[in-house]
């Protein structure tokens, strides 16, 4: 062992130590054989203590050795340190004391060749870094650096998957009716090369260094660790496909699944044993039992023997699909006592498939059976459907048969109850041996048994089966800190047996986006997501390394690797490597500091996500244009009513609390109730009654109090700003339409040339022309003539239905005047929080949510009944909740026709609605009214009274549309996105921007509307993205609606100057100093006198609209009863900020010509993609598409 110490070849050439000279040395060594071994270091060079203490220890270990020569200034040391990998079987290399000294050693190491070869510059120096590599950039820049995939043939080694993957890049999948493109291609290959081929990847953990003398050794820095040789891990046999959102995740892995299906998973070699036979096998099961234990693809092979010989093989696959591949697993053997015998369970038989599991998202399940349908042959595939929770799994021998078993979350998450029965109670070793206690049946010596017995619970048949491969669709969530909890993780452990584990998702981790998505919303057209200089700029600003890189989506990255992807070192009991000390640079390891990535993030990154660069995607294929404005809309009446009610409580809460305190919004403790107002002041842009009058009333009545007391601090410009925002909400409370409004939690309406002798009685307000109404009594309305059309008098009784409609109105004047009615609290008690701000000018309802709009039928008023029904979500409900039964004339039932099939009288033909309140939803209907019959519309809303104003106006005017609200069954969510895409007649979709980031393709839709502003760059681009993807065929118009001068544009602008690490730094976008100052200088609106009354109070619609008789909307005319006296009163000033930006990729791929147009990977709302006809070459191995419900 001493000889081995010996040999210097031994140890790693580490660096020189370099010291002064003593005063009597001055002959320099020459050439490299006057290095002499060290003997004393006393006797060569004066050391410092700490040094010569460290150097001598380690010697005296021989953890080093020491040789040196004289410079003309210096003396030098060389270095050689004995590696890790050095068979040391007496020394112990974990004591601290020789580490500390290494530690000590190390930081005084120079690594230059100069020093090496005795020639020291002080000035030319290198040190040895003791802290792992940096890797410069953010983990957006490294995400975006990843390499597009580039498979390579010459790697498989197996015929049958070298052939699956040139059918993969020749595009010649048999079962695969869709063309792919060259980068889908090269997704779907490289995800076949990971699973058929792994390669050895070096041990995260370690970074290869090179020596001075140019060898190379690998270094461990967070345990400072050396070794001469490197270890190196199989790399997984999965991974995550990451392709940006829309180009084509599904259509890539049902390629892989077809090219595959008829290559089964690998026995493992543990158990791939050659069976024992009691007698001499017979020659046919000794040749089934060869082609399984190989995993021989005997399909492959009987499909050519019958394409060349035409030979048919009937009589062999009956023999081999009635004796499937299997192998058993023993059982571990359990002792239930100390002293009772050790009992085995018999072996678990396992049947291997070539059987795919998806899991998918519940709201994206329809449509991954859509996408099924749209790219497979009808011969294609075998599909099992497993969504319903009451469908049982079939045996593990039925479920080998199928090529994809198709789960919802939900479905799946349902096998975790393997092992326990319907009281969720498991057996235990203990319960096994118990004798029954249970007590007798009546004077019988007869067991009333509840005991639990093995037969009582549930065997899944999951666990039997070894299947090929998992994906879990939007598989992100396994990064959630909690997944390791989760019952998908706990499904996935106990009872799974696969080959291949994949993750698709197109952000794998909280706000990992490709550069193009990020750039998705921008409107300079330097920056558009197809601009090279756009993306690289782009990148550049994200480069750097904040310290949001150090939490959130890296740590989602390493649960996933380690808790779905169990990828090595990062998963495993024996020899686990904890993923944050070797992601991160660490300087310091008390506290551990975090200056950067190391090396290891990118070698994760590029060896386990499959993502293709933005520049390579663009050779293949060319998007629509994409045209994203900003619509900058003049408020109404009640726009600019509401914004200075806003500004009234905010700047009463500010002046009377003097900016101090914790009654100040603004006060640091305040956060609660500041982020509840300014969500509250967000969505009111769109519409609000959230503020009752006494609300009002009581806000100025404060401000006013505050004003008239003597000793006050505040400045002269807040007295004045409390001033004149009193003064300018003194009329609101007399508007009688603003009361009746914010009484009844409407949205009102504005009807040209309603019927005289009714208009008293649906009026909100003193006018009459034109008339005021809210949106829910209207639709009674509507409702109760379009019943009459066949009577003579469809009108008749309109009075008497008035009446009845506004009565709960009437009847219930305030329905917040109790909630928000003064309480009287005990002096002693602390003042609960909104009764302290409702003190300083905050009304309590301003700090609730949504106003809950009011009751109409008597049944609700009921004592005990529910305060808010349930969000309708479709036009049919939305009708039945709005049309009660009113009125008592006789009435002959008309279905509204779908076309004109009456004419109507004169005082009911000239009816017409010629605005609302609101100036964004008479805009957005106006957009509607337009578009809606050539092009598919998709609205973004923010909250649930406004996705219900537009989904009544949108059934007053008969528009069909559907609300997809975070409220909903995931059931139904995929229902509505199929229906969207595939019905024609479905013409608009509600949706909830939050809602949008889920996979979703909704690519039928080309017109974008954002209600209100989302203001948070990624959330928007992944909400455009839903449209903006292949599939697409036509030019997408976003529009961004705002409010003209006021907080809400200004908080867009705001939004769109903040840099990507101000936007991550901000929790809640009220959080930003820039945000807070805009909403600080809140200033009133003001009113002209002309806007009190009439035509002055409504934001007008584009063209009047037909009330009553309205035809369907599916043959909408143009609507002949324009009234002559229709004005242009002040219509809605549209504003653009800039040009609309053209994102094209036009430019510098118009000359190669191998660009398609665009493959039908996305839902179209015409048949109109490339011929998906069978392919020439060889011929198409197919099953039949059988998709079990």
């Amino acid at each position: 062992m001493m000889g081995h110490l010996d040999d210097l070849n031994n140890y790693v050439p580490l660096g020189c130590l370099v010291l002064p000279q003593r005063r009597e040395q001055t002959e320099p060594s020459q050439t490299e054989s006057r290095w002499s071994p060290v003997i004393s270091l006393e006797s060569i060079c004066d050391f410092e203590a700490p040094l010569m203490a460290a150097v001598t220890k380690l010697l005296e270990l021989k953890w080093v050795r020491l040789y040196y020569c004289h410079d003309i200034s210096w003396t030098l040391f060389r270095c050689y340190l004995l590696p890790q990998d050095t068979r040391l079987g007496f020394e112990d290399r974990k004591k601290r004391t020789p580490i500390t000294c290494l530690e000590i050693l190390l930081s005084n190491i120079f690594v230059d060749r100069d020093t090496w070869h005795c020639h020291h510059d002080s000035r030319l120096t290198e040190r040895f870094d003791r802290w792992a590599t940096v890797e410069p950039g953010s983990l957006f820049y490294h995400f975006n650096q990843i390499p597009s995939p580039k498979p390579d043939l010459d790697l498989l080694t197996d015929k049958y998957y070298q052939e699956a993957l040139e059918d993969i890049l020749e595009d010649n999948v048999p079962g695969l009716k869709t063309n792919l493109y060259h980068y889908q291609r090269k997704s779907a290959g490289l995800m076949l090369q990971r699973e058929a081929a792994p390669q050895r990847e070096l041990d995260p953990r370690l970074e290869s260094r090179t020596a001075p003398d140019g060898t190379t050794f690998y270094y461990d820095a967070f345990k400072m660790e050396f070794f001469r040789s490197a270890r190196y891990y199989e790399a997984s046999r999965g991974g995550i496909l990451a392709e940006t959102m829309g180009l084509g995740k599904t259509v890539i892995c049902l390629a892989l699944i077809l090219a595959t299906k008829d290559l089964a998973a690998h026995i493992p070699p543990n158990h791939a044993l050659k069976p024992t036979r009691a007698r001499l096998g017979k020659l046919t099961e000794m040749s089934v039992s060869v082609v399984h234990r190989y995993s021989v693809p005997w399909k492959v092979e009987f499909d050519r023997m019958r394409h060349a010989s035409r030979l048919e093989m009937t009589g062999a696959e009956k023999i081999l699909e009635s004796s499937p591949a299997t192998y058993e697993i023993p059982n571990e053997p359990t002792r239930h006592h100390r002293r009772s015998f050790v009992y085995v369970p018999p072996p678990r038989t396992m049947i291997v498939s070539s059987t795919t599991l998806v899991v998918v998202p519940r709201n994206l399940f329809l449509q991954w059976q859509s996408e099924i349908r749209k790219h497979v042959d009808d011969e294609g595939l075998q599909v099992l459907v497993m969504d319903d929770a009451k469908k049982v799994l079939p045996a593990p021998d039925e479920l080998r048969s199928f090529d994809i078993i198709l789960f919802s979350r939900n479905r799946f998450e349902l096998e975790d109850q393997d092992g326990q029965d319907g009281q969720k109670r498991r057996m235990t070793p203990s319960k096994t041996e118990s004798y029954c206690t249970c007590p007798y049946i009546g004077s019988s010596r007869t067991r009333d048994c509840t005991c639990l017995k093995p037969e009582m619970l549930y065997n899944s048949p999951l666990k039997y089966v070894h299947f090929k491969r998992v994906i879990v669709d939007e598989g992100h969530f396994f990064g959630n800190s909690s997944s390791s909890r989760s019952t998908a993780t706990s499904v996935i452990d106990k009872l799974l047996t696969v080959d291949h584990r994949w993750v698709v998702s197109g952000t794998p981790a909280k706000d990992l986006l490709g550069v193009e998505v990020d750039l998705s919303t921008a409107e300079d057209s330097w920056s558009a997501p197809d601009s090279k200089t756009g993306r690289e700029m782009a990148l550049q600003q994200r480069k750097a390394f904040s310290s949001e890189d150090t939490k959130g989506a890296v740590e989602s990255l390493g649960l996933l690797a380690c808790h779905y992807l169990k990828i090595r070192p990062w998963f495993g009991s024996d020899d686990k490597a904890s993923w944050k000390n070797y992601i991160f640079r660490h300087e310091e390891i008390k506290p551990r500091t975090k200056s950067g990535y190391t090396r290891t993030l990118r070698r994760f990154l590029e060896g386990n996500v499959v993502k293709t660069r933005p520049e390579d995607v663009e050779r293949d294929i060319e998007l629509p244009p994409l045209r994203s404005t900003v619509v900058k809309l003049e408020p109404s009446f009640y726009d600019k009513v509401t914004a200075n009610l806003f500004t009234l409580v905010l700047a009463a809460n500010a002046v009377t609390s003097e900016r101090s305190d914790t009654d100040y919004l603004f006060h640091p403790s305040s956060h609660k109730e500041r982020k509840l107002l300014i969500t509250n002041l967000r969505q009111s842009a769109f519409f609000w009654t959230g503020f009752s009058e006494d609300d009002v009333k009581g806000s100025m009545k404060n401000g006013r109090r505050y004003l008239d007391k003597k000793g006050t601090t505040c400045t002269i410009e807040d007295r004045r700003l409390l001033e004149d925002v009193i003064q300018s909400n003194e009329l609101v409370t007399q508007s009688k339409g603003w009361r009746s409004l914010s009484r009844s939690h409407e949205l009102g309406v504005f009807v040209q040339a309603w019927p005289d002798e009714s208009a008293e009685h649906w009026a909100f307000d003193d006018s009459r022309e034109p008339l005021l109404v809210g949106i829910t009594q209207l639709l009674d309305a509507q409702a109760f003539v379009n019943r009459r059309l066949c009577n003579s008098d469809p009108g008749e009784d309109l009075s008497g239905a008035g009446i009845k409609a506004l009565a709960p109105l009437r009847l219930h004047a305030s329905p917040n005047d109790t909630a928000n009615s003064s309480t009287t609290t005990d002096a002693s008690d602390p003042l609960p929080a909104k009764e302290l701000f409702k003190m300083s000018g905050i009304p309590a309802s301003s700090l609730a949510g949504e106003p809950q709009r009011m009751k109409r039928s008597a049944s609700s008023m009921k004592p005990g009944s529910k305060r808010r029904s349930a969000m309708p979500t479709t036009s049919t409900d939305i009708q039945s909740q709005s049309s009660p039964k009113v009125g008592t004339s006789p009435v002959i039932c008309c279905s509204r026709p779908s076309e004109p099939q009456v004419k109507l009288p004169s005082h009911l033909a000239k009816s017409s609605i010629i605005g609302t309140a609101s100036a964004k939803l008479s805009y957005l209907v106006s957009q509607i009214l337009k578009h809606h019959q050539s092009e598919k519309i998709l609205v973004f809303y923010q909250g649930e009274n406004s996705a219900y104003y537009i989904a009544q106006m949108l059934e007053l005017l008969d528009i069909k549309h559907e609300i997809y609200a975070k409220s909903l069954k995931a059931s139904v969510k995929s229902d509505y996105v199929v229906r969207f895409n595939e019905n024609a007649e479905q013409r608009v979709l509600l949706m909830d921007v939050h809602q949008a980031a889920f996979g979703l393709n909704l690519s039928s839709a080309s017109r974008i509307y954002f209600v209100n502003p989302v203001c948070r760059p990624s959330v928007e681009a992944q909400a455009i993205k839903r449209a903006h993807r292949i599939g697409q065929t036509r030019t997408v118009f976003v529009e961004t609606l705002v409010l003209k001068d006021s907080i809400e544009e200004k908080m867009l602008e705001r939004s769109k100057r903040m840099t990507s690490a101000e936007h991550n730094n901000a929790k809640d976008l009220e959080d930003d100093g820039g945000i807070r100052v805009i909403i600080q200088d809140a200033r009133v609106l003001p009113i002209a006198p002309q806007e009190h009354s009439g035509t002055g109070q409504m934001a007008p619609l584009d063209e009047p609209q037909q009330l009553w008789g309205l035809p369907a909307r599916g043959h909408t005319q143009k609507s002949d009863y324009h009234h002559e006296h229709w004005m242009s009163i002040r219509t809605v000033d549209v504003i653009r900020s800039t040009e609309p930006t053209v994102f094209t990729n036009a430019e510098e791929n118009n000359s190669l010509s191998h660009k398609r147009s665009l493959v039908d990977t996305g839902f179209e709302l015409n048949d109109n993609h490339p011929s998906t006809g069978a392919r020439q070459g060889q011929p198409k191995k197919s099953r039949v598409l059988r998709i079990s419900a």
